[in-house]
């Protein structure tokens, strides 16, 4: 072919020149099958450039294939979902419906937008890494679009998990070790927790709910963590390392209902949260980091010399989960919202 070589995807416009030489050039060659034929077509028809100089230059090339310059055109595309919510290697499908349902090219084109985040194959979206992207449908000049929304995937290690439902009566021993090399090895934990309290909870005696704590007879010097119901308010707050600032039941009402809660360790710092407490931002305790070699109770604290427990919270562990690692907001969510 003779005429200048234009380069469509960078913006320039397909004219019924352009379209008069591809016929040309296609007639040369011996021609092409059905479905390249249908595919070209639906290219052209899809040209973000078509004028009016071309449309009949397009509507003679139809006709020349056999179809029919009447061909009804697409008037709308939608997809089955506005956005969708991914982490990193997740795929989900979305399916594109364009009508009229007897419209002439009806072949859909998907592209994403900006490139490397996603893919998509067939209306398959799946997540590459981390970011906000756009997914788009396009048939016969009309198109739809999705926003993907793609979460670092989850690298957190599962530990622990309850073996079976449990009565709290006199504290449970999970036998972990959560802050042993505390100070060698930065903590990263994530907690998970399902639990009721009694309708017989009593806060008076200052029952411990969550406890990895040396005991040192000094409130002024507690190493660990542990989060105590106070009779002074009726709260349930979450210490790590001699710092609070951390709800985890704002009322004994909602103690003595099934409530999620969520505890998170990274280093020096400490965040919480429940089904009734949303969770807090980030807190950094400035409490020097130590080893503490007690293992992780529920329902109960140790004494100060280690050699009994005491500061019972009385009521029902469905579930808990230990974490190595932090699950992902969408993750803590997930589970304060619906549970595992």
């Amino acid at each position: 072919m003779s005429y200048e070589k234009q380069n469509f995807v960078d913006g320039q416009t397909l004219t019924a020149a352009h379209l008069n030489h591809m016929e040309e050039g296609i007639a040369a060659a011996g021609g092409f099958t059905a479905g390249a034929k249908e595919l070209l077509l639906t290219l052209f028809e899809n040209a973000a450039y078509k004028t009016g100089d071309a449309q009949s230059a397009l509507n003679a090339l139809r006709a020349e294939w056999g179809g029919s310059a009447q061909d009804i055109p697409v008037q709308s595309v939608s997809l089955s979902a506005a956005i969708l919510n991914l982490s990193e290697g997740e795929s989900q499908t979305l399916t594109a419906m364009v009508l009229p349902a007897n419209a002439a090219n009806k072949l859909v084109w998907w592209s994403v937008s900006p490139a490397g985040l996603a893919t998509v194959a067939g209306g398959t979206v799946t997540a590459v890494k981390a970011g906000i992207c756009t997914v788009t449908a396009t048939a016969g000049g009309k198109s739809a679009s999705c926003t993907v929304n793609i979460a670092q995937a989850e690298t957190a290690q599962l530990i622990y998990t309850l073996p079976a439902e449990t009565e709290l009566t006199s504290g449970f021993d999970t036998g972990l070790k959560l802050l042993e090399h505390a100070s060698t090895e930065s903590p990263q934990y994530t907690i998970l927790v399902d639990a009721k309290a009694g309708d017989n909870f009593d806060a008076s005696t200052w029952p411990a709910f969550l406890h990895c704590l040396t005991e040192t007879g000094s409130t002024a010097n507690l190493p660990g963590f542990n989060s105590t119901s106070s009779p002074l308010n009726n709260k349930t707050e979450f210490a790590y390392y001699n710092y609070g600032g951390v709800t985890l039941s704002d009322s004994i009402e909602h103690l003595k209902t099934r409530t999620r809660y969520v505890v998170q360790l990274d280093g020096k710092k400490y965040r919480g949260g429940s089904t009734y407490c949303p969770m807090t931002e980030w807190l950094t305790s400035n409490g020097t980091i130590t080893d503490v070699p007690q293992t992780f109770l529920i329902g109960a604290a140790q004494s100060a010399d280690g050699s009994k427990k005491q500061q019972f919270w009385p009521g029902t562990l469905y579930q808990c989960k230990v974490y190595k690692g932090l699950l992902s907001d969408n993750r803590i969510k997930a589970y304060i919202n619906k549970g595992w």
